[in-house]
């Protein structure tokens, strides 16, 4: 292994350089940043030393099961036609930080005491609706278990933790910087471990605050919790905003799940999912995963040579550098989906009602999501099939009310670290570990973007683009005809109905009047009144003569 030692950044140091020889250890690796971190280091790090993985153990499975069934994932399809014998360079250690039976293996403990030097702590639970007592055993008891393990490591020089840029969502200006957490992590989980669900389920929303989730409460208390051993370990807290799919390296489009916007993309461009609330004339910070590795990488590298205070604290975020409203990027992929790559098939054409109102967002998600989907089951069923429109609209309300916070509120992330840390990389880091989202391309990345959903999620072919644009203009044409259709019924509706409705509005009046008139104290009070006749300027004269 490669000794550590004091190097300057400016001395052209280069980044591969540094990480060959030293040993990794990555939390979290099966999951979507842990995948294309482990898949950055060993592409582009070829000389780095043994990547060990904790992962869950599965029944059944010895290791070295675990580790062929992970290298077949297509996001190795490019280091493994550059490097065929990468696997070497990685061990899977079993273990699950978030079970309260969790230990190691006593040779595991040795190999990572004698070889790893930096710690990558992805493991994270990312689910919004998750109960308090899972998200707190996984994100602050499970990242608690992993800092004591780092204090075991003797040759440690980095332990990265990565968090996010929403945990301090209360703040509209985010700076990179530690905050007051909302409570103390330390009896936070005390009181997880020593309360029953029915009474932590109650107090829940108190301990939220303003926070909108337990995902981001959990983080908020876990960067305090990491923090705490900085006088321990050399820290870095990475805070990461939207991470979204590839733009670059090494599949393009590629991403491993439908969480976040790409699911919206998805369920949009499909015409399942009709009516959204958001504000799209606010920032989206989405920030490729490449990127988003990449910069984490090179942090880690940074801080190590460096000796930067500690914790160091980085915020990986568009800025203002980059800035791009909601509004623009659903205009480009409604574009991208209508001329350029459509989704195949689809239950209606792409054209989703934004607003910010709860009232017509509710009465548009009856009429177009709820009462549709009804109906279409009830058609399904009497085919013999299983119903699912309903199912899935469901999953999808309760996502978009999970996600309703962060797409009606704007928030400015400053990063001015990461930003001048990569001004100050050698030309040849830039090129292989960038992650300057000033030259990323809109349009170009969400093209990539629907494709990689088509081939990597939906396994959608691409041999047949050309049909199915015709076959999007065709839905098109439905989209068009029976809007004519419905805005046509409804004025003829307005006009036959508008005649009657104002008799009976004008019999109603004359009613109203009659029985008014009738009654005594109006009798009374019309008997007493004096009538006078107007008089016109100029003849005050004659009605005095008269």
């Amino acid at each position: 292994m490669v000794g550590v030692g004091r190097e300057d950044v400016r001395s052209g140091s280069r980044v591969p350089q540094w990480y060959a020889g030293r040993s990794v250890l990555v939390t979290g690796a099966t999951g979507f940043l842990g995948l294309t971190v482990v898949e950055k280091l060993l592409r582009s790090c070829p000389e780095i030393g043994t990547i060990y993985m904790l992962v869950r153990p599965k029944r059944g499975q010895v290791p070295q099961e675990r580790l062929e069934a992970y290298v077949s994932n297509v996001i190795f399809s490019k280091v493994r036609e550059e490097q065929p014998d990468f696997a070497r360079h990685l061990s899977v250690i079993g273990g699950d930080v978030s079970s309260p039976d969790f230990q190691l293996e006593e040779q595991d403990i040795e190999a990572l005491r004698r070889d790893v030097s930096v710690v990558f702590h992805c493991a994270a639970s990312v689910r919004f609706d998750d109960s308090l007592r899972q998200v707190v055993n996984t994100n602050v008891v499970g990242t608690k278990r992993v800092l004591q393990l780092a204090e075991q490591l003797p040759n440690l020089q980095v332990f990265l933790y990565i968090s996010t840029s929403f945990c301090h969502s209360d703040h509209q200006v985010v700076e990179e910087k530690l905050y007051p957490p909302k409570a103390d992590p330390e009896k936070i989980m005390n009181i997880v471990s020593s309360m029953d669900d029915d009474l932590l389920e109650i107090i829940t929303p108190k301990l939220l605050g303003n926070l909108p989730n337990t995902y981001a409460f959990t983080k908020n208390l876990t960067e305090e919790l990491v923090a705490r051993y900085s006088d321990r370990l050399p820290i870095v807290i990475a805070r990461p905003s939207i991470v979204v799919s590839i733009w670059k390296e090494p599949l393009e489009g590629w991403t491993a799940n439908m969480n976040g916007p790409l699911g919206f993309l998805i369920a949009v461009g499909k015409g399942v999912m009709r009516v959204v609330m958001a504000d799209l004339d606010i920032a989206s910070d989405l920030i490729p995963v490449d990127c988003t590795v990449n910069a984490i990488i090179i942090v880690a590298w940074h801080v190590a040579v460096t000796r930067q205070p500690n914790p160091y604290v980085c915020n990986i975020t568009n800025g203002r550098q980059n800035y791009i409203t909601w509004r623009s990027v659903m205009k480009t992929l409604l574009r991208i989906n209508a001329t350029d790559v459509t989704l195949r098939p689809v239950l209606w054409y792409c054209a989703p009602i934004v607003t910010t109102s709860v009232v017509w967002y509710t009465i548009c998600h009856f009429f177009l999501e709820v009462l549709p989907a009804h109906i279409l089951d009830f058609f399904i069923r009497l085919c013999g099939r299983k119903p699912f429109l309903v199912h899935v609209k469901n999953r999808l309300h309760s996502a978009k009310i999970m996600l309703r916070y962060y797409v009606v509120h704007e928030w400015t992330f400053i990063n001015k670290n990461i930003t001048s840390l990569h001004a100050s990389m050698a030309p040849e880091d830039q090129e292989v570990f960038y992650f300057n989202v000033d030259e990323v391309d809109q349009y170009d990345f969400c093209k990539k973007g629907i494709i990689g959903a088509k081939r990597y999620l939906l396994n959608e072919s691409l041999d047949n683009i050309p049909s199915d644009l015709r076959y999007m203009r065709r839905m098109y044409l439905l989209h068009v005809i029976v809007r004519t259709l419905f805005y046509g019924l409804l004025l003829w509706l307005l006009y036959s109905w508008s005649e009657p409705a104002l008799e009976i509005v004008e019999t109603a009046m004359e009613y109203l009047s009659s029985l008014l008139h009738g009654a005594p104290v109006i009798r009374a009070l019309t008997d007493h009144v004096p009538v006078s006749s107007t008089v016109l300027p100029g003849d005050e004269a004659n009605v005095t003569n008269n």
